[in-house]
């Protein structure tokens, strides 16, 4: 398995765990505690914060987002379960972007979102991926609960778990450096080019709940476990929140296989690529994180290391349903 994950050719972090034990962990290039921008994956601790809000009775998956965001287009006609699952129908004017240019707080970036989003009926109800949907659901977290998405975050993850590798990307630069984050790069013309720190963290703060947190494989690893077997969610919790409809199979943050019962979740981004593959009970988990990439090269990726899981997993072909 080392062979044909090293010929991706990746400059990274690998982390192989099979049946609760740690196969391979070893590192390309970096080391086996750095810290890579995750980018989407993050998407997955968003959705199972809100979860945790159903599950105390202080949110409805039925609730309409206009009970937190009237202005919004079409809000009286989307609700928190279509946020979750990329089914809302919402996205941004033709060439606006997520988040102020420059920051100022989450709530204004949330402001200036709802004032450039659009609403598409034709696509409620009907799978269209846009990180909008989770910015959004950081805003209704906020609004309930009175704290920062940051403060939840931390309070749901970081200091219960022990996290060690684990911050924000707009972190003092002395907790940035204890993470162990290495730059992101891209590959272009010949050589690679690394990231502005400045446009890295604009983006950042505009995808909120959506790629703005830097993790290790080990902590990532540890999060997953939580999300997909921790005290965090019930079972009945879990059903909801990953129950999946073709064509993408996706909620709560993970692209969903019901026949192998696993789930897939990617983050690509400021340099920096991340892929999850786990069981539904996070017996077998592959991770792999880079901070040198390539344009173009992303699905290609997704593809080969969707077929190393399907090694992991002793199986020869996906069923149908999609991984992302």
């Amino acid at each position: 398995m080392r062979q044909q994950i090293d010929a991706l050719r990746i400059k990274g972090s690998i982390l192989v765990i099979k049946n609760d034990k740690i196969m391979l962990n070893y590192a390309l290039g970096n080391n086996t505690d750095t810290s890579y921008l995750i980018n989407s994956v993050q998407k997955s601790m968003t959705a199972a914060i809100i979860m945790h809000l159903v599950q105390e009775g202080k949110l409805s998956l039925q609730d309409k987002l206009s009970k937190f965001y009237p202005q919004i287009a079409g809000a009286k006609k989307v609700r928190l379960k279509n946020l979750l699952a990329m089914t809302a129908g919402l996205d941004l004017k033709s060439g606006a972007r997520l988040g102020q240019k420059h920051f100022v707080s989450d709530q204004d970036n949330i402001q200036h979102d709802a004032a450039n989003t659009v609403f598409e009926p034709a696509l409620l109800n009907k799978w269209h991926y846009s990180s909008l949907n989770y910015v959004y659901l950081c805003g209704i977290m906020s609004k309930i609960t009175g704290q920062s998405y940051e403060q939840l975050f931390r309070d749901t993850y970081v200091r219960p778990l022990k996290l060690r590798q684990t911050e924000f990307l707009w972190s003092k630069p002395g907790k940035i450096i204890a993470s162990h984050l290495v730059p992101g790069m891209i590959y272009r013309k010949g050589r690679y080019d690394v990231v502005k720190h400045q446009a890295a963290l604009r983006d950042a703060h505009s995808e909120l709940g959506a790629g703005s947190v830097v993790m290790s494989n080990h902590d990532l690893a540890k999060v997953i476990r939580y999300l997909l077997t921790g005290s965090l969610l019930t079972r009945r919790s879990r059903k909801l929140l990953y129950q999946a409809a073709p064509p993408a199979y996706y909620n709560g943050g993970f692209y969903n296989n019901i026949k192998l019962k696993t789930k897939t979740a990617n983050g690509a981004g400021q340099g920096y690529y991340t892929f999850v593959r786990s069981t539904d009970n996070a017996k077998t988990i592959l991770i792999i994180q880079s901070n040198k990439t390539r344009e173009g090269e992303f699905d290609q990726l997704k593809g080969q290391i969707n077929q190393i899981m399907l090694e992991l997993l002793g199986r020869k072909a996906y069923s149908a349903n999609i991984i992302g």
